[in-house]
């Protein structure tokens, strides 16, 4: 998906926003459908700091958050900012893990996801 133009925007939907955990959905281009759950935990954060754009963290979800967002990005504690995950599946073998940080009390973060292709998203939402 990385060398389409223009860049693909996924929409997933997601039910239980008013909690900590729900349903999420999507349909990739391909027509493949992936479902899944997300669930959001205490709170952690993330924030940038000045640095290469280019990311060299080689394994894991912190190669994807250096990849979308530069090698100066750190995750760590701080009340008040919520971290969670989500696994999809698709009905043709598409996996997608998600981490995403969001606001405590909000409906509203950022984050990234890959998938088992290595396709690497930004998460807005």
């Amino acid at each position: 998906m990385a060398k389409e133009s223009p860049l693909p925007v996924l929409t997933a939907t997601v039910d239980g926003i008013l909690g900590n955990t729900g349903g999420i959905s999507m349909t990739l281009p391909s027509g493949e459908r992936c479902t899944g759950k997300w669930s959001s935990i205490a709170p952690m954060s993330v924030g940038f700091v000045a640095g290469s754009t280019s990311g060299t963290v080689t394994s894991g979800m912190a190669s994807a958050w250096a990849t979308a967002f530069g090698s100066g990005v750190y995750v760590g504690n701080l009340p008040g900012v919520n971290r969670g995950e989500a696994i999809l599946v698709g009905e043709r073998g598409t996996v997608i893990h998600v981490e995403f940080f969001t606001g405590s009390g909000t409906a509203s973060g950022t984050g990234v996801a890959k998938d088992n292709l290595n396709n690497i998203f930004k998460v807005l939402f």
